[in-house]
């Protein structure tokens, strides 16, 4: 793979998921490493090699990085991350986006969908528990009622 080929799927792998700052922080510092490795007179697709997947590299960083304070990120959706301003106060009420695409957000949707259910059952049991030494004498109150209303039509 040439230095130009690997920047572009770098570009491409990164771009939409990262700030574009971060995008071009680091296709600058591959594209000047492996410049600075040719130099010492290394070959460019054996740099390449050594460095590895750009997709892979893509993930890394993508994992990595953190959106700060000034970057004023907006992803394709059109919200907005980062940013120096202080937040906006709104009448709508404010709240915050959980990406789902990590592994992090993952287990805590599966977290909370598991408490929900426990939740639930623990009610239900509950209620249970309270409404069955009530029905239970009902119960037996009926079926006698019933037997004597039959004994008796007789």
């Amino acid at each position: 793979m040439r230095k130009e080929e690997f920047l572009q799927i770098l570009r491409r792998s990164l771009t939409g998921d990262v700030p574009p700052g971060v995008v071009e922080e680091n296709i600058r510092y591959y594209d000047g490493y492996i410049a600075e490795e040719v130099r010492k007179g290394r070959g460019e697709e054996e740099v390449i090699q050594e460095i590895g997947d750009p997709r892979l590299i893509a993930k890394t960083i993508e994992d990595t990085t953190e959106v700060t304070a000034g970057s004023g990120y907006r992803d394709s959706e059109g919200y907005e991350y980062g940013g120096r301003e202080e937040p906006r106060q709104s009448t709508e009420g404010s709240f915050h986006i959980f990406r789902l695409d990590k592994w992090y957000g993952k287990l805590l949707l599966a977290l909370a969908v598991i408490s929900v259910v426990y939740l639930l059952i623990m009610i239900i049991g509950g209620i249970f528990s309270i409404l069955l030494p009530l029905v239970v004498p009902l119960m037996m109150i009926w079926l006698v009622v019933t037997v004597i209303r039959n004994i008796w039509r007789r």
